[in-house]
């Protein structure tokens, strides 16, 4: 039997599962763009860390223990950009990427950018060292000198994306909303970590606003937004 997901046929194999850690960007925004799609799925937490001992079979088969990990079936992806091309040719015909193939090339751009370049940046240079001992660097001194030289690249990034970007634009491709805006959007609200000051780049806050609103953001965000409770609740305990 073969069921029917907007207009592409999927054999009757159970649900998509996705393998994932609930504050990693790349895997929201593929989370993300299941639930906006109703493609059906199985979410399952994994924990990577040295304590863990239940490290999915799948991970232990696999040559890359990475999150996030699509199975359908017999086909196994890795790394979010390739799951979002997988899920929008096998699922939606590329739906959320953009009308034109000129716009859909450009979403399909910004998204590599998004999950090397800027979540690199802003995820492992400057908000993960402050926050997560397992990408902090060994002495004090060091850890401090990235952060700094990260939110010096922070800040080029949001340069980036206010004049270039959204110079002319309400969203990152153009005047409607892609898969591109709310990739780059999981990757900037770690900067809520730090409760980040956007003064200066209005059209990327304006932006931001914007892009939270979408359908599922919240739900999809909940252990993200519990980890802000949890970092102010500590800082008002230690100020």
């Amino acid at each position: 039997m073969r069921k029917k997901i907007n207009g592409f046929h999927k054999h009757d194999k159970g649900p998509m599962e996705l393998y994932l850690i609930r504050i990693s960007p790349p895997c929201r925004a593929v989370w993300l763009y299941l639930l906006q799609h109703e493609i059906p799925h199985i979410l399952h937490d994994v924990d990577f860390s040295k304590h863990s001992t239940k490290i999915p079979e799948v991970f232990k088969s696999h040559s890359h223990q990475e999150v996030p990990l699509l199975v359908d079936g017999d086909i196994v992806v890795f790394e979010g950009q390739a799951i979002l091309r997988y899920l929008a040719m096998k699922y939606t015909n590329y739906a959320g990427y953009g009308l034109s193939l000129q716009q859909q090339m450009l979403s399909e751009s910004v998204i590599s950018w998004c999950f090397s370049e800027v979540h690199r940046v802003i995820g492992y240079s400057y908000i993960y060292p402050q926050f997560l001992d397992y990408y902090s660097l060994k002495t004090t001194e060091s850890n401090e000198c990235l952060i700094e030289h990260g939110l010096r690249q922070v800040t080029k990034l949001l340069e980036v994306i206010e004049n270039r970007y959204l110079m002319n634009n309400k969203y990152l491709t153009g005047p409607r909303t892609t898969i591109a805006d709310t990739s780059v959007a999981t990757v900037l609200v770690l900067l809520e970590w730090t409760n980040f000051n956007y003064k200066m780049w209005p059209k990327v806050e304006a932006w931001l606003t914007r892009v939270k609103q979408h359908h599922f953001w919240d739900e999809v965000h909940v252990t993200h937004a519990d980890f802000v409770k949890d970092i102010q609740r500590s800082s008002l305990i230690y100020d």
